[in-house]
């Protein structure tokens, strides 16, 4: 184990990527997170709520994205985490409110599916996310290098909260953090 930088929050040795990307969520503004569980997430959301942040767990991805839509038009600051596979339950909820209305979400997703995948009901969607974010105009950027993840975070949330369009960083299985080690 590693110590984390600046608050002590415990994570494993090269996952620190999850501590980067939560602090610079909270430098950049986000004050609330709504997510589906997720094993590469863990160390995100325990970040964030080192910092404070409120934490709202759900059953599904459309209902993360619904709060937190909620939570825009309140005029607060939210980010959305998620799985890739759940990207399929969040499309409506996408298309219909968070896009076209401009409330600018920031997403964190978690991919599954791509290399090194062994559970093949998880290879459609992941191959199939960006493409399904693509078609509702959602920007999308990988993260494949912890050394990216403060660029990539600090740009999306430009997009979602500047230019208020809704954009996602893609957490590659290169970073670690998931299944990929079980």
């Amino acid at each position: 184990m590693t110590e984390a930088p600046s608050r002590g929050v415990s994570v494993p040795s090269g996952l620190d990527w999850q501590v980067t990307i939560a602090d610079r969520l909270v430098a950049g503004g986000v004050g609330v997170a709504a997510y589906v569980p997720d094993s590469r997430l863990n160390g995100v959301l325990e970040r964030l709520g080192e910092h404070g942040l409120p934490l709202r767990s759900l059953a599904r991805e459309e209902e993360c994205v619904a709060y937190a839509s909620g939570q825009r038009i309140a005029g607060r600051q939210p980010v959305v985490l998620m799985q890739s596979s759940g990207v399929g339950n969040a499309l409506n909820a996408l298309g219909s409110l968070a896009v076209p209305y401009r409330l600018g979400l920031p997403l964190v997703i978690s991919m599954r599916g791509t290399l090194g995948e062994r559970n093949p009901s998880q290879v459609p969607i992941g191959r199939a996310t960006r493409s399904l974010l693509d078609a509702l105009g959602v920007q999308s950027f990988p993260l494949h290098r912890a050394e990216d993840a403060t660029a990539i975070t600090d740009g999306v949330l430009g997009l979602a909260f500047g230019a208020q369009e809704t954009a996602a960083i893609l957490l590659g299985p290169e970073l670690g953090g998931g299944r990929e080690h079980r």
